[in-house]
């Protein structure tokens, strides 16, 4: 332990009372802490004429801080300041371990009071202003406080204190100790590696013992029955999409025949409803023919200079012709209508010639019957425009929307 400053004034003071040594601790306390006043009585006057260089760098430095020890019954308030009649010992040194855990600062007060039991502590007084004092304190059984808490974990290392003294290896080794044994803020520390660098998530850890065997004995089977499920949504999944991709072909396929259907009605509707405006001219030039030819007070032009009946209008097949092939597209019953219509219609044109010499009854049943056949064709042409225009609409009105 460190020599004692003023060992023949405190050895004196011992039997004195109380009251006494006190006083005589704060006259030293007071010398101790002064040395600028006994440096400025030594230092010369400021009136005193400049002295030479070479004399100025004979002149002593400045005086340092001025150690010494103290010895009293000290209690800890907290794991690294101690008290004791006004005084506040900070431990030179050491930090308090950052931690949010209050169990292990009073693990750490409770360290402190089980080495101090009440007794005298000797602190070395290396740095701070009264009251708050920084030094070095060991028990009467010359256990460092500082040292101990350091092996205890409850501190570390202060190294801008410690940095190039003889105390730095010591309080880093016992610092290590405190770590390789995971003692207080280390178990903490140690723990939270621990379990950064584990890939078990920390509550599953205490039940490790009754999941490992389980696992061990159930793993090929929950394995197996894994990858069944994953197969099985897999497969799941690809019948799914091959389902939806062939309601989607479908779909689109019948828009493209409703389009198509849509398309061939339009188209044989306006032919057929210029066939049946042919059938109409038609019937109204030769209507006028058979009223001249029964007119009595009139001459027949045919008797004039002859004249020529055309037997049928001149229907137009065009678009029938080009899309046989799609009548499939219609309702079967519409489509045999179309084909048996279309078929009912000559396809060449056909003329009669009159000659002056026909009788003139003759001429006119030849035009009546002309007519006849013409009206014949009107019935059934007008039958087809009405479905095709009733199935067009109700077909428009079924047809599929398309996929969003």
């Amino acid at each position: 332990m460190h020599r004692f400053f003023g060992r023949q004034v405190i050895a004196a003071a011992r039997g004195a009372s109380r009251i006494r040594t006190a006083g005589i601790a704060a006259v030293f306390l007071a010398l101790a802490f002064c040395p600028q006043a006994q440096a400025a009585g030594n230092a010369p006057s400021t009136a005193a004429p400049a002295q030479p260089a070479a004399q100025q760098q004979d002149q002593p430095a400045p005086v340092r801080f001025r150690e010494f020890d103290i010895t009293r019954p000290f209690r800890a308030v907290d794991p690294q300041t101690l008290r004791a009649e006004g005084l506040f010992i900070h431990l030179w040194g050491i930090r308090p371990a950052q931690t949010s855990e209050t169990p292990l600062q009073l693990k750490a007060l409770d360290l402190m009071d089980s080495l101090i039991q009440e007794q005298r502590v000797t602190c070395h007084v290396v740095g701070g202003a009264m009251p708050e004092l920084v030094a070095r304190c060991a028990t009467q059984n010359n256990q460092d406080l500082a040292l101990e808490l350091l092996r205890a974990g409850f501190a570390v290392v202060d190294r801008r204190q410690t940095y190039d003294s003889v105390f730095a290896t010591a309080y880093e080794k016992a610092q290590e100790s405190a770590r390789l044994a995971s003692k207080g803020v280390w178990t903490y520390v140690n723990q939270e590696n621990s379990d950064k660098n584990s890939l078990i998530p920390a509550w599953l850890k205490p039940h490790m013992d009754v999941l490992l065997p389980v696992a061990i004995i159930f793993f090929p089977f929950g394995g197996m029955m894994i990858v069944a499920l994953i197969m099985w949504y897999w497969l799941k999944r690809m019948a799914d999409l091959q389902q939806m991709e062939a309601e989607q072909s479908s779909r689109k396929e019948e828009m493209l025949q409703t389009r198509e259907r849509q398309v061939l009605v339009s188209t044989l509707e306006g032919e057929l409803i210029e066939n049946k405006n042919k059938i109409e001219a038609f019937l109204v030039i030769y209507g006028d023919m058979l009223r001249s030819l029964q007119d009595s007070s009139e001459v027949p032009k045919y008797q004039q200079g002859g004249d020529i009946v055309q037997k049928h209008p001149g229907f137009g097949r065009t678009v029938f012709e080009t899309n046989v092939g799609k009548l499939s597209l219609l309702d079967i019953k519409l489509a045999g209508l179309i084909s048996k219509l279309y078929s009912s219609m000559p396809k060449e044109q056909e003329y009669i010639n009159l000659e002056p010499d026909v009788p003139l009854d003759t001429a006119i049943k030849l035009v009546e019957k002309v007519l006849k056949e013409a009206e014949e064709l009107l019935k059934p042409i007008n039958l087809v425009i009405e479905r095709l225009q009733g199935g067009g609409s109700e077909r428009k009105a079924r047809a599929p929307q398309p996929p969003q």
